[in-house]
């Protein structure tokens, strides 16, 4: 079957977590804008584009539909919805709520040596020469505190929750802000919520997240309307 219709340009699929890579892969493709609002997500199509079986497409678009970026039709299957600046809104709006609970429950659980270790690193990075690595280490850390945080959040429902919002988080930042600028801010931000769980400090800690996600919010929002009118 052709595949000379799909929107976009699609690397192989490396092995490993399969259906995590897709996921990415086709979110990374919607927030460019490469699939119209309802656009037909035809399960063999993605799948000879990524160079994968159908199962891992079909589990990616379960889950995508779970978080409201497709929606499955009768007898058309999932369909592209609408996403622009409001719906990046909205993640955000939710992902702030996630996060401020998860960093209060979790403050004070967190074994003072892994915050330590995390809090060098971050250190350690602030000194580093700022180049495309560097993003992406700093990337790195950022994934691995927020983490952390999910991890001793008490939770597993909103432990669930965060993994969900978090991926579709990570490849809006790779395709909108994934820029020096952005990390700068975010390595100040986490600095200040690791700083706050170290003392145990619960409402600092809250208020930290609480801005930082904030901050973010505005700066993906910001690129995310310099895209639209650039198209």
């Amino acid at each position: 079957m052709s595949t000379s219709n799909l929107p976009g340009s699609f690397a192989l699929v490396p092995r490993g977590n399969i259906r995590e890579v897709v996921v990415q892969r086709i979110l990374a493709a919607v927030i460019r804008g490469d699939f119209p609002v309802g656009h037909r997500m035809v399960i063999q199509n993605l799948a000879e584009q990524f160079g994968v079986s159908a199962t891992p497409v079909r589990e990616a678009l379960v889950e995508l539909a779970s978080i409201g970026i497709v929606e499955n039709l009768p007898n058309r299957g999932a369909v592209m919805r609408e996403f622009g600046v409001t719906q990046i809104r909205e993640i955000y709006q939710l992902r702030r709520i996630l996060e401020v609970e998860a960093v209060r429950t979790s403050c004070g659980k967190i074994e003072s040596r892994f915050l330590a270790e995390l809090s060098d690193e971050f250190v350690s990075i602030s000194n580093e020469k700022r180049n495309s690595n560097w993003s992406q280490k700093a990337m790195s850390l950022d994934i691995r505190l927020h983490s952390l945080i999910a991890a001793h959040c008490g939770s597993m429902r909103l432990q669930d929750e965060l993994q969900r919002y978090n991926t579709l988080v990570q490849a809006i930042r790779e395709v909108v802000d994934n820029e020096s600028q952005a990390q700068e801010i975010a390595l100040s931000d986490h600095t200040a919520i690791i700083a706050a769980l170290q003392s145990q400090d619960c409402d600092k800690a809250a208020a930290e997240m609480e801005q930082h996600i904030r901050k973010t919010a505005e700066v993906v929002e910001k690129h995310m309307q310099e895209r639209i009118l650039n198209k």
